[in-house]
């Protein structure tokens, strides 16, 4: 193994609490129930645009509504509610000092994803971070994991996509990159299971058994 890509929610950092937040003011302000929430978090780790539409199209309301609604939530004054997962901050270090490459496809926009990484003092860690804005097609389809391989020039059977949502696991897949799902963030083991990743950890702790190992492989 000489890479490992990551995603950035749910799998490095909890980011459920400015997520919900920002949900819930959305729909406060399009007074929509708050059981709407339920749905739309099914949705996390697309780009937030595709989440909206997959959420509220079937209630008949179109992207152009939903997201100045969400828009006006102050993300970036809220960014403190963001924390790096126990024990993550360790791991990425250790493999840093084992001389793997790290990158994050993500689909977070660039900007807050570049704010956020190097508030939480991860910049050092990770070349490139991919996002929405650097690709035509964002998850899952494969595009970001291929940019980053690419730029990296690391073959696909020397690389881990880690990831908390099937999204992430089919973009491994597609892009021939073996996965790790971790259950510490939006999806469940049986929904993860469905895409066949490699591994599964339930905690940082677990990831940690199953990327060191491979380290060494």
């Amino acid at each position: 193994m000489k890479l490992v890509i990551w995603d950035f929610d749910g799998t490095l950092a909890d980011t459920r609490p400015i997520i919900e937040a920002g949900m819930d003011h959305a729909l406060q302000v399009l007074g929509l129930p708050g059981s709407v929430r339920d749905e739309w978090l099914k949705y996390v780790g697309l780009p937030v645009e595709e989440g909206i539409q997959r959420t509220f199209g079937p209630l008949g309301l179109a992207l152009e509504t939903v997201l100045p609604a969400y828009r006006t939530f102050k993300h970036a004054e809220h960014e403190h509610l963001i924390k790096g997962f126990d024990g993550i901050t360790e791991l990425l270090a250790t493999l840093h000092g084992k001389g793997i490459l790290q990158a994050i496809a993500s689909s977070k926009r660039g900007e807050p994803l570049r704010r956020q990484v190097a508030a939480l003092e991860w910049a050092p860690y990770f070349h490139p971070l991919i996002t929405p804005d650097d690709v035509r097609n964002a998850k899952p389809d494969p595009e970001s994991i291929l940019l980053i391989l690419a730029q990296l020039g690391v073959d696909p059977a020397s690389a881990v996509m880690v990831g908390d949502t099937p999204f992430d696991l089919e973009m491994a897949q597609r892009a021939g990159v073996r996965s790790v799902a971790v259950g510490h963030g939006f999806y469940d083991e049986k929904a993860l299971a469905a895409l066949e990743p490699m591994g599964y950890a339930p905690d940082v702790a677990g990831l940690a058994d199953i990327l060191l190992a491979w380290s060494e492989a």
